[in-house]
């Protein structure tokens, strides 16, 4: 049979899938953690003109948890898959741990995400965990005559390169 264009193809077909997000998200998706635990994300899309970008938020964490974007100027397909290779790249690598009643590092690097808490105001989330800027300054005060680097960076740039 001849294709006019007008038809469309099914996801399982060997042609190129349907594009209708709308059919396709959210999207409910586990993933294991560092620590051996399953977060549980929603993944979300936004047309944004010149292409789309997909959201992956910790569900459960209002906010406070994990939280991953990526582009794709062609498709949400190719973000999705962009955004999964970041989700669990990131979720392998642990930054921070709990010792002696306080938030140590676990080697040179930490790695997060700025956020906002009404109970507590500006918070960084490390590792899925959110720390107030006393818990981070006490993290910083382990390290005291140190140098650091501070990069802010796109959501949608991959850090945990």
């Amino acid at each position: 049979m001849e294709n006019n264009g007008n038809d469309r193809t099914p996801w399982g077909a060997n042609m190129e899938p349907e594009e209708d997000p709308d059919k396709d998200f959210p999207i409910r998706e586990s993933v294991e953690d560092a620590f051996g635990n399953k977060r549980s994300f929603q993944i979300t899309y936004e047309s944004v003109g010149l292409g789309y970008t997909l959201i992956a938020r910790e569900e459960g964490k209002e906010g406070l948890g994990y939280e991953f974007s990526a582009f794709s100027e062609t498709s949400p397909c190719n973000a999705l898959f962009r955004l999964r290779e970041k989700m669990y790249r990131s979720l392998a690598t642990r930054h921070i741990t709990w010792r002696d009643s306080q938030y140590v590092p676990m080697h040179g690097t930490i790695r997060g995400r700025i956020t906002w808490s009404q109970a507590e105001g500006l918070v960084v989330v490390v590792d899925g965990i959110p720390l107030t800027l006393a818990d981070l300054g006490e993290i910083l005060a382990m390290h005291e005559g140190w140098q650091f680097r501070l990069d802010i960076v796109d959501p949608s740039d991959d850090i945990s390169k």
